[in-house]
Parts: structure tokens; sequence; C-alpha cells
């Protein structure tokens, strides 16, 4: 769909790596390809806030204390825990129910501390998807930087799949057929933007929330991979106001990532996948408004990009409206 839109350029394994600032303003990115590229908007879907942080906006990095935010279940002292990361594997039905032996120099035995709980996801021809939880704990994964993490994460899920296959007899059925490219990154740095998404504010729900910008609503518990504090359910959806998407100091800069303006336990939270889908698609409806009424990111008024949100099917109240529900699942 990019490549057929004209508006739309794409680069492939890159990055920038100068930001050009003047005042709350980016006015160009120098990038990796030696190219500079300038706009009028730009929005940080890096994961961590890495543009955010070029600007030297203030950032947030493991759990804060509870006296900062007032959260019950932040610890008394801040740390530099982060929720922990997994490499998803799959595993395919095989002709033959036997135990996969084990590359040289791979343990059976575990070395890493504990074994972790899996999640097994069934696709629809047979095959499961395997979620370790988690597959090493964040503070390794900052520890040993993302190449060295990711060979230690490869070889933990072999010898991790040896075990579930000793101990689950009907797992000697499958193979490992696929390994993720990529780690499972639940958190990393988090921008400070004009509103902090706290614990307080999944714990309200819609229903107590007086914020008159939210522009997503989640779910999710409180789950912090890693830990001993496990996953607390919430009540009910909360909402996510446009705020936590203003980087302070910024005025046409929108982060749009899991290093949006959460603290670390909402973080835990609102940190899934499809959550960030409803970031991104609220941070480009906004970039969309501001440039229509030639304004700043931060004078997009809540009433006009909840109304954008809406016409686009955005679920933005709780219980679901009855049109909604017809959309998505018509009669």
């Amino acid at each position: 769909m990019c490549i057929r839109d004209r508006r739309v350029t794409i680069r492939t394994e890159t990055t920038f790596k100068e930001v050009g600032r003047q005042g709350g303003r980016v006015v160009a990115l120098h990038l990796t390809t030696g190219e500079r590229v300038a706009a009028r908007f730009y929005v940080d879907a890096t994961g961590g806030g890495a543009l955010c942080k070029a600007c030297g906006c203030e950032m947030m990095y493991g759990q804060e204390c509870r006296a900062r935010f007032n959260e019950p279940s932040a610890p008394a002292a801040p740390n530099n825990q982060i929720n922990g990361v997994t490499l998803i594997f799959r595993i395919s039905r095989a002709r033959e129910s036997r135990i996969e032996p084990l590359a040289e120099g791979i343990s059976a035995r575990c070395w890493w501390g504990k074994l972790p709980a899996m999640s097994a996801v069934q696709y629809p021809n047979g095959d499961y998807n395997c979620n370790m939880l988690p597959t090493m704990k964040g503070e390794e994964f900052a520890q040993l930087g993302y190449e060295d993490a990711y060979g230690e994460c490869r070889r933990r899920v072999y010898s991790f799949w040896h075990h579930v296959q000793k101990q689950w007899p009907e797992f000697q059925q499958y193979r490992i057929s696929w390994i993720a490219p990529a780690l499972g990154v639940r958190e990393t740095t988090r921008v400070v933007g004009e509103y902090i998404l706290t614990e307080n504010d999944l714990r309200a729900g819609l229903a107590r929330q007086d914020h008159p910008d939210i522009i997503a609503i989640a779910d999710h518990s409180l789950d912090r991979h890693g830990t001993a504090t496990g996953a607390k359910e919430l009540a009910e959806p909360y909402g996510i106001p446009y705020r936590c998407l203003l980087p302070k100091g910024m005025e046409n800069v929108l982060v749009a990532c899991r290093g949006a303006s959460f603290s670390s336990i909402a973080a835990s939270s609102c940190r899934l996948s499809r959550t960030m889908m409803q970031l991104g698609q609220a941070a480009g409806t906004a970039v969309a408004l501001a440039a229509e009424l030639s304004i700043d990111l931060s004078d997009v008024p809540p009433e006009k990009l909840r109304a954008e949100l809406r016409s686009q099917h955005v679920e933005l109240e709780w219980p679901r409206e009855p049109g909604l529900r017809e959309y998505i699942v018509p009669e």
C-alpha cells in the first residue's frame, strides 16, 4: 500500500544520525544514508522515543518510586527494572515423535536462573506460536545490547524447547520451524509528555477518567514479565489521552510507540501492539488536522481529533456503541 501511494517514501535499514532542532521544533533529520529530510511534523515511532531523546526531551527509565505518581503498585524506591523481552518461535507437526537434539554448546539445564512459562497459541494450520514469558529479563537485555541479547535468546529458545518436549510428551510430535528475526522488546525508555499515564488512570477506568482528549482505549492487565508481581487484571478498559503523545517542550513532534508518556506500571499494560496501532492512527490523524488547520500539534482541538477518529471507526467509549458493534460484526 505504501509503495503504491506516490506520496510515501520508504527507507529500509536506515535511521537518523543527527537531528536539526530550533527551540521546540525539529527542522530536519540527517539520515545514515547521507540524506537530509525536512518536514512540518514528525512522529517518533522508534519504540524507545529515540527521536525525542535526541531532541533533549526528559526521559524515564525503570520503575518510578511510589511517591512520584502515587501508584499503589510502585516500589518504595526507584529502580532500573524493566519489562522482560521474548523471542517468539513457531512449532510445526512432524512425521515422527522424538525430542529434538540440542546443538553442541547448548545445555539442557537452565543456566539463566528460572524456566519461564509459555503461551502456545494455535494457528489455523495446526502450528503453534510459542511465547516464553519472558526469554530474558529486561535488565539483562539492556546490559548485553541487542545483538548479544538476540544470540543468547536463541540459545535459550532451543534449551527451553528441549525442556518442554521432555516434560510434555505431546510436544514431541512438533519441531521448531521458525524463530522470529527480532526480539519482542516490551520496555526501554519513555518520554515525559504533557500528561503521564499512570496506574491510577488504569485503575479508574473510562468511567472515572475525566480527560477530554482520550484517543485510544486499552484493557490489558498490568503485566510485568520477569518479576514476581505477575499480571494484575483491570476491572474495565481505560483511556489514553492525546497529551501522552506530546513530548514536553516540543511543538511539531508526536511520540506514538511504547516510549510514549507512560509510567513504567502503565506501560506494562498499554505496550501491546494493538494499542500502539491506535496511537499511530491517532498521531497520523492529528498531523493531518494540524496541517489542515495550520496549527501546532499541541493546538489540535481534542473534540475534532476524537470526531475524526470516530469517523474511522476507532473505539473511544465503553460499553461498545451499537453502531460500532454492527460495523465490526455485521449481522
